[in-house]
């Protein structure tokens, strides 16, 4: 695909800033950019522009004496993302039912559907319109999938589970598998029957090999925007807010309540039963431990203010050094007490 650069600020509503006939073939990363291509710059990457080698670069703000031909966007990550989808369309899923698939009774299936190889639909599901299911899906009993969604290979998503609109799950993702819950008397562990199910909102995406657990009772609940990345695992009856991020190896133990905006960086861990603000943020490998008030910045195990944790952690590099002057403190009082013993 050939592009000029004015075709392409066209696209993403941006101002050209220097030639704007330079003719663009592909896209890369900043660091992999060469003549051909165009790619973005963000934060401290703006300082190294000079090192980029790009034919043409998208900004926030215009850069004097760039190597190249700029292209100046409100938001250069998201004008960049459409240029991707121009220059990397998605595979195009064909509109039917494979021959291979098996489809339950009482199933119904909305208009333009695609359901790939191998896959299973169970009794009374129901799939809007313009979905996307590929091989080796299973949809259990009485499930429900609004417009537009895609579900990606080998995903599954358990009985009675509910899926609003554009909800995707990554490949292997698993919704509403059991519950985690079990009663213990003498030792013995006694499986509780989870009986509820999970809601994901319209526009939730699920990343690979997350799992989220039906509710014992009632719903597991993700509210619309929210992005999920791989491998994390939601407990039964967690409730996550609209527009939260929660990104890889997060885990959030059964019954926390947790409001919008939320960002959990990668590994977070947080305890059950607890309630979570609105646009709470956790750094990577946060432990929390108890509630958290909206707009808090949270870092550490167990957690603290952003703020305190850096000084602590900074006291923590100083801490050979400081036992060897508590060493010598403590020698030279030592000392000065013989000294007032003699005296």
């Amino acid at each position: 695909m050939d592009k000029t650069v004015l075709e392409l600020a066209t696209l993403v509503n941006g101002r050209v800033v220097g030639d704007e006939s330079v003719v663009i073939t592909e896209t890369r990363g900043f660091e992999q950019s060469v003549p051909q291509a165009i790619t973005f710059a963000i934060g401290e990457y703006v300082e190294y522009i000079g090192l980029c080698k790009a034919g043409a670069i998208i900004l926030e703000e215009e850069v004097n004496d760039a190597p190249m031909t700029q292209i100046i966007v409100d938001n250069a990550k998201a004008a960049f993302a459409q240029i991707l989808q121009l220059f990397h369309p998605p595979v195009v899923v064909p509109r039917e039912i494979h021959p291979t698939a098996i489809i339950g009774e009482n199933v119904s299936i909305g208009e333009n559907v695609a359901i790939g190889a191998y896959c299973v639909i169970n009794d009374n599901a129901v799939i809007g319109d313009n979905v996307t299911i590929r091989p080796y899906v299973y949809i259990g009993h009485n499930t429900r999938l609004g417009n537009d969604c895609d579900i990606y290979a080998g995903a599954i998503v358990h009985e009675n589970c509910v899926l609003g609109n554009r909800v995707v799950l990554r490949a292997k993702a698993v919704i509403g598998g059991e519950g985690f819950g079990f009663a213990t008397e003498d030792g013995i562990h006694t499986h509780i029957p989870q009986v509820g199910n999970v809601v994901l909102e319209d526009d939730v995406e699920i990343g690979s090999c997350t799992t989220i657990d039906n509710a014992t009772m009632g719903s597991t609940l993700v509210r619309k925007g929210t992005k999920i990345d791989n491998l994390v695992h939601l407990g039964h009856n967690v409730e996550i807010g609209e527009n939260c991020f929660l990104i890889a190896q997060v885990g959030i133990a059964g019954s926390t309540k947790c409001g919008n905006n939320v960002i959990f960086a990668g590994q977070t861990g947080c305890t059950g039963h607890i309630t979570i603000g609105d646009n709470a943020k956790f750094a990577g490998k946060t432990g929390i431990t108890g509630n958290v008030p909206a707009d808090a910045i949270m870092a550490g195990y167990p957690m603290r203010p952003h703020k305190e944790w850096l000084k602590l952690f900074a006291y923590e590099n100083r801490l050979p050094d400081m036992a060897k002057t508590i060493k010598q403190l403590q020698k030279e009082i030592d000392a000065l007490k013989a000294q007032l013993k003699e005296s």
